[in-house]
């Protein structure tokens, strides 16, 4: 088996949960000895040897790799969908010239496969298209007027990218209907979790102490809640509450809440001391407007966290007797779960840790949920080959 597998990034070059699924997946798919040829974006960090660093010595031997900029055209409306549209026949291009009949199928993240499936669709692509766009976030509940605007420029395309793919990635949770509803058939889904590797479980939970430490990890973007948890920070500011909170990714200087007890450390791009900040915590918030399956919940998780979450997308398969799942992103229902850690027995948040990793164990390895992937694969070459 060959795989065909096309990112717009992989971690570390560039950073997010699709691109440390796709450096994950790329892995798992070499240590099985299937051979995959990674089609990726680089970044500012990226070079071959960087690259090659990023797997072991027996990986490398099935993994072929092809490194294509991703374009930056303009700044005007759209210019997002324009550059990803440029990439997709880029890669298109590319991979034409190198010869398509040497792939058994395609796995696509996000918008790249968008060239494959036009391609395919007029008979000019032969191997099955496999769509993985995680969250589906232009279809959820929008945070804002202008969050909404983007996403309306974003539904078509994807609309008719999911109903014309071959098969469609979902992670379950509330984005399975979401997608039967958006038209794509039933037999059209692959159920799947977004898993992570067994290094990141933590066998030595820190014992919780009086003054609850609370950690945030990601970006910053309108959907991901940060305005709401500042408010929520700033109400519980005015209490006698002890907590302590601290920031991890790029937030602007002026979304950063002015108290001692909150403490920014920017952007870590490093898994090792990423590890550290998630151990030393006791309580992950991931307080998004929309998502897929949060790799950083993931982590957090196997690091031995409880959770308080919103119930957006499959977040409600990883947050159950872990922590709090939040019905929406609200400012007085975050700061509530917040009291709620502050205050409930120390035993109690550690054994919300302890379950944490105990799923993790038993759900979200890659390691446990290989075969299937590889189930998957087989099970779209052989409907290609009754198909022809």
């Amino acid at each position: 088996m060959k795989v065909l597998l096309i990112t717009d990034g992989i971690y570390p070059f560039q950073l997010g949960g699709m691109q440390k699924h796709s450096l994950i997946l790329t892995r798992l798919l070499a240590d099985h000895h299937i051979k995959v040829h990674l089609v990726h974006c680089g970044g500012d960090l990226y070079d071959q040897q960087a690259f090659d660093d990023l797997f072991n010595a027996e990986q490398l031997r099935y993994i072929q790799e092809t490194h294509i900029p991703f374009p930056k055209l303009d700044a005007f409306p759209g210019h997002y969908l324009r550059e990803n549209k440029r990439y997709s026949n880029l890669i298109f291009k590319k991979i034409r010239e190198e010869g398509e009949n040497e792939y058994d199928l395609v796995y696509t993240q996000g918008f790249t496969g968008w060239e494959f499936i036009k391609q395919r669709k007029a008979g000019k692509w032969q191997a099955p298209v496999v769509v993985n766009f995680h969250g589906f976030e232009m279809f959820q509940k929008p945070p804002s007027i202008k969050v909404k605007a983007s996403y309306a420029l974003l539904k078509s395309t994807v609309r008719t990218m999911i109903r014309q793919a071959d098969f469609v990635y979902s992670f379950g949770g509330k984005i399975h209907p979401l997608l039967l509803q958006e038209g794509v058939k039933e037999e059209q889904l692959l159920l799947q979790s977004n898993c992570i590797d067994e290094s990141w479980l933590n066998d030595q939970i820190e014992p919780v102490g009086e003054i609850r430490k609370f950690i945030f990890v990601g970006r910053y973007e309108r959907r991901k809640g940060i305005e709401e948890l500042n408010q929520a920070l700033e109400l519980l500011s005015s209490s006698e509450i002890p907590f302590s909170m601290t920031f991890i990714g790029p937030i602007p200087e002026d979304k950063r809440v002015k108290d001692d007890r909150i403490h920014y450390v920017g952007e870590v791009r490093d898994e090792s001391l990423m590890r550290q900040y998630l151990r030393q915590a006791d309580c992950l918030i991931c307080p998004s407007h929309s998502e897929g399956m949060p790799t950083v919940i993931l982590e957090a998780m196997a690091s031995g966290l409880a959770i308080i979450a919103t119930d957006v997308g499959a977040v409600s398969r990883q947050v159950t007797t872990n922590g709090v799942l939040l019905s929406d992103p609200d400012v007085l229902l975050i700061k509530k779960a917040i009291e709620s850690m502050c205050v409930v027995p120390a035993a109690k948040i550690e054994k919300l840790k302890q379950i944490s990793v105990e799923m993790i164990q038993d759900h979200f390895l890659w390691q446990r949920i290989a075969e299937q992937k590889i189930a998957d694969f087989n099970l779209i070459i052989k409907k290609q080959e009754l198909a022809q």
